[in-house]
């Protein structure tokens, strides 16, 4: 039985629960377009219900059934507004109001840190309404379609921002943003010591390579459809990276990913590569990518992903020499097991036991919360080893 909205006086909250009342309909509503929502009221000619109800209708539906059906659902939800005025369903007393009032600021707090975003005020009355800060520890196992591509729009925002990370180094920019005093004063030297030109700077983008390696064997089944989402995420924000499939063989899949949306991506890469989810050889593909792709990709700039679980059918030496060549030519070496999110995990297969010596660092990859703790180690220095 859906529960009656109860009233609010403020127009924002009420749009606030409009897009929770078209989530029970089916709508696929996240925290960013109901602060484009909340920011049409702003610029829009409010008094006017049709333009309002129009922008509503444009920013939160994102397919012809939704649109074809969103203006009955907005009567339904205006109706529902009125019986809850007029059964006068009183606000909640502000004393009662504090512990909740706390909770939403404390989930948006959340919800702040772990996307590194900075909101603004509108949108911190919506956050509490967003379900990411809960996805983000859910396995990927559980989570529902929806689930699974409200994770997907949060993971390509955290692919951009990373890939657009910025140095400590400057250079010069046309942007009349940052004066750069040092330029400045040496430019002006040679004109006489006297300001003539001022001289801007901006911070140098830090240019990462990645290698992303994944796994796609029967034993990967269930988490293979979500690494290659964030294969896909990752190959359409980052300039410089190769992605590569493996089951009993290795595949390039870049291009694919590159120039498809994801399901149809996803539906060429399966197609294409024989044996998926199939046995594994992890050593004999990683020694096929060291021996054939190996010299046009890895350098110390590079970063290598590899997505496993690390059940490993083949010889451990072919293993040991192609990890210690990979850990030897790149910056850094992570691998992301999905059984690691596990507290009993133990990294006893034969496989993992092989290759651990030559990763940098080894991780979880059950749930969101975890792959983005170590996404966010892309751009560390790797540890010298203690002499």
């Amino acid at each position: 039985m859906q529960s009656t909205p109860t009233h609010q006086t403020e127009l924002s909250a009420n749009i606030v629960l409009l897009c929770r009342f078209l989530r029970r309909k089916g709508f696929n509503i996240t925290a960013t377009e109901e602060a484009d929502a909340l920011r049409s009221i702003a610029v829009l000619p409010i008094h006017s219900e049709y333009y309002f109800q129009e922008a509503l209708k444009a920013v939160l539906s994102k397919s012809e059934f939704q649109r074809s059906h969103f203006d009955a659902y907005y009567l339904d939800f205006k109706k529902q507004l009125e019986n809850a005025s007029d059964s006068k369903v009183k606000e909640v007393p502000e004393e009662k109001r504090q512990p909740e009032k706390k909770s939403k600021a404390a989930q948006f707090e959340a919800l702040k840190d772990w996307l590194n975003l900075s909101p603004s005020e509108e949108e911190k009355e919506i956050a509490a309404s967003s379900p990411i800060d809960v996805l983000t520890k859910k396995d990927f196992l559980d989570l529902s379609e929806d689930e699974m591509r409200l994770m997907m729009r949060v993971l390509q925002k955290l692919a951009r921002k990373m890939a657009h990370q910025k140095s400590r180094l400057r250079k010069k920019s046309k942007r009349q943003q940052h004066v750069d005093l040092k330029r400045t004063i040496r430019t002006n030297m040679r004109k006489g010591g006297e300001i003539q030109q001022l001289v801007f700077s901006e911070k140098k983008n830090r240019k990462l390579k990645l290698v992303l390696l994944c796994d796609v064997s029967r034993s990967m089944d269930l988490y293979s459809r979500f690494f290659i989402h964030l294969m896909y995420a990752f190959q359409n924000a980052y300039d410089k990276i190769e992605t590569l499939v493996f089951s009993t063989a290795l595949h390039r899949v870049s291009t694919l990913l590159d120039n498809n949306e994801f399901d149809t991506a996803f539906r060429m890469i399966s197609d294409r590569v024989p044996h998926w989810s199939g046995g594994t050889t992890i050593g004999s593909c990683l020694q096929d990518f060291t021996q054939n792709h190996g010299h046009g990709m890895l350098d110390k700039k590079t970063v290598v992903l590899i997505l496993s679980d690390g059940w490993d059918t083949g010889e451990p030496e072919i293993m040991k020499d192609a990890m210690k060549t990979i850990h030897k030519k790149s910056k850094r070496v992570i691998w992301l097991n999905p059984l690691a999110g596990n507290p009993e995990f133990a990294p006893e297969s034969i496989g993992m036991q092989t290759a651990l010596p030559y990763i940098d660092i080894l991780a979880s990859a059950h749930n969101m919360e975890s792959l983005k703790s170590v996404l966010q180690q892309l751009r560390s220095k790797r540890k010298l080893p203690n002499r």
